[in-house]
């Protein structure tokens, strides 16, 4: 903690002169927090393959407690340091770091200190993570095989899995199929609408709904949310979605429905 604070006074002098408060305790990085019940991490965002820091990122640590997905954020600053409040002690939690469309890899992390750091490295320079699998979800089994092939998802579902978006769950989803569009982009559509009835196109895409808001540009919506922020999701079929939202949901639906916090 010692060589990261220093770390941190010298960026502090490089990048915003000499007057900058330099944290050194759980109050600093935390004045609102309880150390006595709580913990925090704090950490420098990097990218190693270009060997800079990384401003503007956001870490998100997350864990599961009281039976569902729990989860808090931090962002870098312009010294690429970044903090977490609030975290319980003694868990083990998953950090990420994101930036745009790059995604650094999960880091384990254990609260077993009140105040500790723990670096987080993510790549600007190479190409983005690739999506098309998900560690050892896409090998199916078990529960993991049946949330694939499962029209309801709820929170509790999902505690099992790796921290991801929802794009990445619903891309590997059996009911569901992931096609660009020249034009358009990527769109979602039902597994059951095949080339070979119509040649797929936007009014094939299925509808993507967000706590019942109907979302204009349905895999953009999905693609940062992660799903420790879901409560629930359905993948309804033809018949289901017009019943439930009439004409517009003539193609199928995704209703998402994020959790209360």
């Amino acid at each position: 903690m010692r060589k990261f604070l220093a770390r941190v006074a010298a960026l502090s002098l490089f990048f915003v002169g000499a007057d900058s408060a330099v944290a050194q305790s759980f109050t600093d990085f935390c004045p609102e927090g309880d150390e006595e019940t709580e913990a925090a991490v704090v950490g420098f965002v990097t990218d190693p393959e270009a060997g800079t820091i990384v401003p503007g990122a956001t870490v998100a640590a997350s864990w599961v407690a009281d039976n569902a997905r729990q989860r808090a954020e931090g962002q870098s600053d312009l010294q690429g340091v970044y903090s977490i409040c609030g975290l319980p002690k003694d868990t083990e939690v998953s950090l990420r770091a994101t930036f745009a469309d790059r995604r650094g890899a999960a880091v384990p992390y254990t609260t077993s200190a009140v105040l500790a750091q723990q670096d987080v490295e993510i790549s600007l320079t190479g190409e983005p993570e690739e999506r098309v699998e998900v560690g050892s979800l896409s090998a199916g089994g078990g529960g993991r095989s049946r949330i694939l092939n499962s029209e309801i998802i709820r929170s509790e579902d999902l505690l099992e899995l790796p921290e991801m978006s929802v794009y990445d769950l619903l891309r590997q989803h059996q009911l569901l199929r992931f096609d660009r569009i020249s034009g358009v982009g990527e769109v979602i559509v039902l597994t059951s609408v095949t080339a070979s009835r119509w040649s797929v196109s936007r009014t094939q895409a299925v509808e993507v709904r967000i706590n019942e808001r109907r979302e204009p540009d349905g895999v953009n919506s999905i693609r940062e949310m992660s799903i420790d922020d879901v409560g629930r999701i359905e993948i309804l079929s033809r018949t289901e979605a017009s019943a439930r939202y009439g004409g517009d949901g003539y193609v199928g639906a995704i209703a998402i429905t994020t959790r209360q916090r």
